[in-house]
């Protein structure tokens, strides 16, 4: 406050423009992290100019030397002196053009933003020219630029990645870590564009050379090798929301990350929940719990109902109509998931060697060192329905071990059409079929079929519910409160009582029996913050799943528990009807599988 008689105290202006070296420099932080983002920017320019063949070379893990070179369309000298500019690209003409982007790069910030932190020299020459343009800039500044010869395509060096900006240099991995990232980056790109041709060096020797393919399988086996693409299904599947086709696992081939996980929306790799949970949920209980399948998975949906600029990246999307895209993925991944098991089991005969090592074999050893490996083969199959008609198992009966005479199911399916031996430790049938001795664990198999039987039956039925002594209140935001408000009915049908309070609050009154003892207002609010972010709940899936393999685990057949023939053979025909019994509802296996040629083996009779 300035005093009568006071002169006022100049105060200094503290908001400034930044020069545009050190803005630039920060707009570059967005796009290029790491020798990788510069050659995701620079290969993703050469397909969008319509190259058929791109080589990148690298030096020092890429911060000596980056090159990128293609024979795509060229630029003009003009064009090629202005694409340095920040936010100039020839992919957009007007605002209209955001709602529909069909091209990997659009937003004019690569060669602006690699410019800032790398000297940049750029050769390019057009077919219908003569000669070419070179432009050299350094700090984000042209020192160059001029004819040169050039053949037709377009060439990038970038020289001393982060020399100018050497605390993003001091945070960069290890020059192994470096250029791994660079060789995953190009197998991803090449999954999606299996017409063109990639190669990747470093330090003049040749890491990554797939030649252009017709076939989008043939490009599979180049990036994923022989003997991983085996074990994957083709599938396809249309619906008015647009297409999901790809390769996937079967259920035997799985790991313990999601890094065999390849996703792309209208070919561009993303990494998105709602198509990752998608394809999750499509394997459902087939899976044990932190395995993942392995999966190349492409989405066509039409360009104005995906939003591609939500990341600095590109590498996440949102979609307009998010639960029929998950939807669509689901349906695609359980139909064909169910195609090969239903095949599996009409199969008469022990499959042969090709189809086996495509079906995922597991090396088995029984003994110790010098013993020769077997193969313990685990299918996935059906499920049963054995019992009474209410579900429960009927009254157990001491099984003769080994019965008086060999009992063979009747059928012509994999499992009823079996040799049953006996039954071990009270809890694993031993069967025989073909060339095949089968082990059968009753518990897993039996829990399968009365999960399927309870899944099918559900919307005819009621789950058992536990009410609240005194009701739980949930206040939720504005957004969760809407989405759940459109979700009670499915609540209804899963066991819970939820109603609306006031404002945005919910009153929970009941659980799903089974559930009883977890946290009532923390599932609701789960439940609702899943709504937001995938457009439906995964824990509201999980919950239900988790409902069925509960009350399916209860009333299944136990370990410990003989069964009669009667019951075996009910079994096994139950499982030649149910779809994926070869899992229980925990996605353990409910059967192995041991060869005949594998016993010779075991005894050394081969």
């Amino acid at each position: 406050m300035v005093k009568d008689g006071e002169a006022p105290v100049a105060v200094e202006d503290r908001v400034r423009v930044l020069p545009d070296v050190i803005a630039n420099q920060i707009a570059a932080g967005e796009v290029v992290e790491r020798p990788a983002s510069v050659v995701k920017e620079l290969v993703e320019n050469s397909l969008d100019a319509g190259a058929t063949r791109i080589s990148v070379e690298l030096e020092q893990a890429g911060t000596a030397l980056i090159a990128v070179v293609d024979d795509g369309e060229g630029m003009s000298a003009a064009d090629a002196v202005l694409a340095f500019s920040r936010h100039a690209t020839s992919k957009l003409a007007g605002v209209d053009d955001l709602l529909e982007i069909s091209t990997l790069g659009f937003r004019g910030e690569a060669l602006a933003s690699i410019g800032a932190v790398g000297a940049t020299t750029l050769v390019t020459r057009r077919r219908a020219d003569l000669g070419g343009t070179r432009v050299v800039v350094c700090d984000s500044e042209i020192v160059e630029a001029g004819e040169t010869g050039a053949p037709v395509g377009t060439r990038i060096e970038v020289a001393d990645l982060f020399a100018n900006t050497p605390a993003r240099r001091k945070f960069l991995k290890t020059p192994a870590t470096e250029v791994g990232h660079v060789s995953e980056l190009l197998n991803r790109l090449a999954l999606a564009w299996p017409q063109v041709a990639f190669r990747l060096t470093h330090n003049g020797r040749k890491l990554i050379d797939h030649t252009a393919v017709e076939d989008h399988s043939e490009r599979i086996r180049q990036v994923l090798r022989a003997e991983r693409s085996q074990g994957l299904l083709h599938f396809e599947h249309r619906t008015g929301s647009g297409v999901a086709h790809g390769w996937i696992s079967t259920t035997q081939l799985t790991f313990p990350s999601q890094r065999q996980i390849f996703t792309y929306v209208n070919r561009r790799y993303v990494r998105d929940k709602v198509v990752t949970h998608a394809l999750m949920a499509g394997y459902s209980t087939l899976l044990m719990h932190g395995r993942y399948p392995a999966a190349v998975v492409f989405l066509e949906v039409p360009f104005d109902e995906v939003d591609v600029n939500v990341h600095p990246a590109k590498s996440e999307v949102r979609f307009r109509r998010s639960g029929a895209v998950h939807d669509l993925l689901v349906q695609a991944v359980q139909k064909r998931l169910r195609a090969d098991d239903g095949m599996r089991r009409s199969g008469d005969a022990a499959p042969p060697a090709a189809e086996a090592a495509a079906m995922g074999q597991i090396p088995l050893r029984p003994g110790g060192a010098g013993t020769t490996p077997s193969r313990l083969l685990l299918r996935p199959s059906a499920a049963p329905e054995i019992g009474s008609p209410s579900g429960a198992p009927a009254p157990p009966a001491p099984m003769p071990t080994p019965p008086p005479a060999a009992a063979v199911a009747s059928g012509p399916g994999y499992f009823s059409g079996m040799r049953v031996l006996g039954q071990v430790f009270s809890g694993y049938l031993i069967c025989e079929r073909a060339e095949e001795l089968v082990l059968i664990d009753q518990h897993a198999a039996h829990e399968r079929v009365m999960f399927e039987r309870l899944r099918d039956s559900q919307r005819d039925g009621v789950v058992p519910r536990q009410q609240l002594l005194v009701p739980e209140v949930v206040d939720l935001g504005a957004r969760e409160a809407s989405l759940l408000r459109a979700h009670l009915d499915q609540l209804t049908e899963m066991g819970f009582e939820v109603e609306e309070h006031a404002g945005d609050s919910f009153a929970v009154r009941a659980v799903p029996a089974l559930l009883g003892d977890s946290d009532a207002a923390t599932l609701v609010r789960d439940l609702a913050e899943d709504l937001v972010e995938i457009g439906r709940s995964r824990r509201l899936d999980e919950a239900n799943e988790s409902i069925l393999s509960r009350l399916a685990c209860h009333s299944a057949v136990r370990v410990g528990q003989n069964m009669t023939p009667e019951q075996v053979a009910a079994l096994l025909r139950a499982m030649d009807h149910t779809d994926f019994s070869g899992h229980c509802p925990h996605g353990r296996p409910s059967f192995i599988a041991l060869s005949r040629g594998d016993l010779e083996r075991w005894f050394k009779r081969t």
